[in-house]
């Protein structure tokens, strides 16, 4: 009976010991990370670039202070921008460089600008004018990476643009490397 107790006794003791010290025993990898996380990627900027119509065909370039959210079931993306819509055509240039913010949240997408137009020209006889405009936009997105939005332009001055239409559809890009590793982007 003496040797079984003293069996036990060494269990027990054994059974403590790797208790205590197996969950020390493997450092955690820093890099492994959960399938389900959900954070935002740290704010970065990036290119936005895109076409659209709007009675005529136009491109848009500029910029985006751009963050993702990564969560288990889609993306959400969200930002500020700074981009310029320019509308080329055989008499003259349309300018509009414009201030927004875009909200993507899956298959679906929301912007809003406010966008100051520079046609240059207009008449043909060297004639400027200048126009202010807000623009909601709303459509479909492939998880903020690509987004097909239509957008209505509400005049805010007195003096309107003519040469183009209140109604826009535009696809724009954000260009975001985080879209293509996002188990390795920072994190907020």
């Amino acid at each position: 009976m003496h040797i079984g107790d003293s069996f036990w006794k060494g269990v027990v003791v054994l059974v403590l010991v790797m208790a205590f010290h197996i969950p020390f025993a493997q450092a955690q990898d820093p890099l492994s990370r959960k399938p389900f996380e959900q954070y935002w990627t740290k704010p970065r900027v990036v290119p936005k670039i895109g076409v659209g119509a709007q009675d005529r065909a136009f491109v848009e370039a500029g910029i985006q202070w751009h963050s993702i959210y990564k969560q288990s079931l889609t993306l959400l993306s969200k930002g500020p921008y700074c981009t310029v819509d320019v509308f080329i055509d055989e008499s003259n240039i349309l300018l509009g460089p414009k201030l927004g913010y875009e909200f993507t949240a899956g298959l679906l997408g929301a912007a809003v600008d406010m966008t100051y137009f520079i046609d240059h020209n207009y008449d043909g006889e060297g004639g400027n004018r200048q126009a202010v405009v807000a623009t909601p936009k709303i459509g479909v997105s492939i998880l903020g990476f690509a987004n097909l939005f239509y957008g209505y332009a509400i005049p805010l001055s007195n003096e309107r643009i003519t040469t183009i239409s209140q109604h826009r559809f535009s696809l724009i890009f954000n260009l975001n490397r985080d879209y293509f590793d996002l188990q390795e982007a920072p994190r907020r």
